[in-house]
C-alpha cells in the first residue's frame, strides 16, 4: 500500500510540474506575442510620423494664415522630437516593418 501512495504522489507531482511548465510556456509565448504586437504598433506610428515630416512642409508652403503656419511648425517640431525619442529608445524601429502598408506613400503629387 505504501508503494502505491509513493507512486501516485510521484505521478501527481510530475503531472503538476508538467502543467506548470506548459502554463509558463503559454505565458512566455503570450508575452512575446504582445511585445511583437506592441512593436508593430510603434513601427506604424513611427512610419506615419516620418510621413508627416514629409507632408507638413508642403502644407506650410500652401498655408494661407499665420496661425496655420505656426501650428504646422509646432507639429513638425513635436513630430521630429517624437521620432528622435522613438529612435533612441527603440533602435530596431528603423528596420522596415513586417506589417503590410495599407496606404500609399505620401508625395507632393498625391496632395496637390
Amino acid at each position: 500500500m505504501k508503494m502505491k501512495n509513493r507512486a501516485s504522489n510521484f505521478l501527481t507531482r510530475t503531472s503538476h510540474d508538467q502543467v506548470k511548465s506548459m502554463a509558463d510556456k503559454k505565458k512566455h509565448f503570450a508575452t512575446k506575442a504582445l511585445c511583437e504586437e506592441a512593436m508593430n504598433e510603434l513601427k506604424k506610428i513611427y512610419w506615419h510620423e516620418k510621413q508627416l515630416l514629409v507632408v507638413v512642409p508642403i502644407l506650410m508652403r500652401s498655408a494661407t494664415t499665420f496661425e496655420l503656419v505656426e501650428s504646422l511648425t509646432l507639429l513638425s517640431d513635436y513630430t521630429g522630437e517624437h521620432i528622435n525619442l522613438l529612435e533612441s529608445k527603440f533602435p530596431e524601429i528603423n528596420k522596415i516593418p513586417k506589417i503590410k502598408k495599407a496606404y500609399k506613400a505620401v508625395t507632393y503629387e498625391n496632395i496637390v
